[in-house]
């Protein structure tokens, strides 16, 4: 079957209002299946063919996962969008994949509920991707990554067969737990069609502060203090180094920052009340009474102040807009190696690219920093050396990760072996070669070890 035969029966399997020319960098053609039956069809054409294929969601992610040779096919989740189900009682919602993140949160409110998984593109990102990546965010701290928030998954697997588990129940331990297996694989064993969620009870109230802090144990002691005090009423605790809060901070409105720039570090703390928004921010206040160095604080009580706040802490895309070339990380250790670590990326970026400008950001009780470097094309090798520098400092922290929350996509493919064993890494291919025997999802992303000659020259 040639590609215009395959084009045709697509058309007839979707309509062809639903086969539409792809995103630049990616799939020449994308189909827009409106069932998970219609999904199966597609995959069935495209696994006897021996059609590579690319699913697509929001298109939000970091690490280049769905960036494709223009050959490749995409099967876009965007019609599947609909809430199919949802039980008051145990607070379980089937959705699919296509669904918008912030189409769950307002769901979720709409029933006096929350989703416990929120991040900067909640606008944008669909829950499909987040599950493909098990994304994480600001919240994680209490709820958990993606997929601690997923009870069940129907998934298509590339020879177009269906598996389905949305039966919800809390203890199933008939065999292998199935979903788990799809969440985080970043589209490369299946395609996900429909989740199930749970939601959970909205609090009473929130309360947020901003911190100004002069030191990195400095934030360590607050992150105990308040961890000890508030325990699962903590919802979130960021951390924002000056360069990035100073950035953020003075582009986003003509108002005055909430605190002033200059200062080394910043802490954003969110807690919620059990009874009512006073408890959340007696609760908060309580927890830093006793707190040596905090130089200054913006103590935020109301949705539009703590809406300002956050505001700061998801306006990484002012780094975009700042510099012609921007590469992100996320790289994840534990938090009191922070400094040395960021210490020394800066030493080696200073050494080897002199334009590049590093922001730093992140989840501080996650032991999740977030990069993004900045720097204007001048060196044609920019991105290897501005990733060696990140990376090869990262060898001297264990333990550690190259992707805290973002996946592996094409941009970390080549780095796997920094974060996963030779015999880690051919597990995963096992798997990946027992549910997609055709190769037919993402074969533009390989997962290789590194030689061990390699490997030995990047260890200290």
């Amino acid at each position: 079957m040639n590609s215009e035969t395959l084009e045709a029966s697509l058309r007839q399997l979707v309509g062809g209002s639903n086969v539409l020319a792809g995103p630049p960098g990616g799939p020449a053609l994308v189909v827009r299946p409106g069932t998970t039956e219609a999904v199966a069809e597609c995959l069935k054409l495209f696994h006897g063919q021996q059609a590579p294929v690319v699913a697509l969601g929001g298109l939000t992610g970091l690490v280049h996962g769905t960036h494709t040779p223009s050959h490749y096919f995409g099967i876009s989740t965007e019609r599947l969008n609909k809430f199919e189900s949802f039980d008051p009682n145990t607070r379980l919602v089937v959705v699919g994949a296509g669904t918008k993140l912030v189409a769950v949160h307002d769901f979720a409110a709409d029933h006096d509920l929350r989703y416990g998984v929120d991040l900067g593109a909640r606008g944008s990102c669909t829950i499909g991707g987040n599950i493909a990546t098990n994304a994480g965010g600001n919240s994680v701290i209490r709820f958990g990554m993606t997929r601690s928030n997923v009870v069940g998954l129907e998934v298509v697997l590339s020879d177009g067969s269906i598996v389905t588990d949305l039966r919800g129940l809390p203890k199933n331990n008939a065999g292998y737990d199935l979903k788990q297996i799809f969440i985080g694989s970043e589209g490369t064993l299946g395609i996900v069609t429909k989740a199930l969620l749970k939601l959970s009870r909205r609090p009473a109230g929130t309360a947020s502060v901003l911190l100004a802090l002069n030191h990195l144990d400095s934030a360590l002691a607050v992150m105990e203090a308040i961890e000890r005090a508030c325990g699962h009423s903590l919802l979130a605790l960021e951390i924002m180094w000056n360069r990035y809060f100073e950035k953020v901070s003075t582009a986003l409105s003509a108002q005055t920052p909430p605190l002033p720039p200059g200062h080394p570090i910043y802490l954003l703390a969110q807690v919620e009340g059990v009874d009512n928004g006073e408890q959340a921010v007696d609760s908060l206040i309580g927890a830093l009474e006793s707190i040596d160095g905090i130089v200054d604080s913006a103590l935020a009580t109301t949705p539009v102040q703590e809406s300002r706040l956050w505001s700061i802490r998801d306006g990484s895309d002012v780094i975009e807009r700042a510099h012609k070339h921007v590469l992100s990380f996320d790289v994840s250790m534990r938090p009191h190696n922070y400094a040395a670590y960021i210490a020394d990326v800066e030493a080696r970026l200073k050494a080897r690219i002199s334009d590049a400008i590093a922001y730093y950001f992140g989840h501080l009780a996650d032991g999740n920093i977030h990069f993004m470097i900045g720097h204007n094309g001048s060196s044609s090798d920019a991105t290897r050396v501005i990733e060696e520098c990140v990376y090869d400092a990262l060898a001297y922290y264990e333990p550690s990760s190259i992707s805290a929350e973002h996946g592996i996509g094409r941009e970390k493919a080549a780095h796997l072996w920094r974060s996963r064993s030779t015999a880690e890494i051919a597990a995963m291919n096992r798997i990946r070669v027992a549910l997609d025997p055709a190769g037919i999802l993402n074969p533009h992303i390989s997962y290789e070890p590194k030689s061990l000659d390699a490997r030995a020259s990047q260890v200290p």
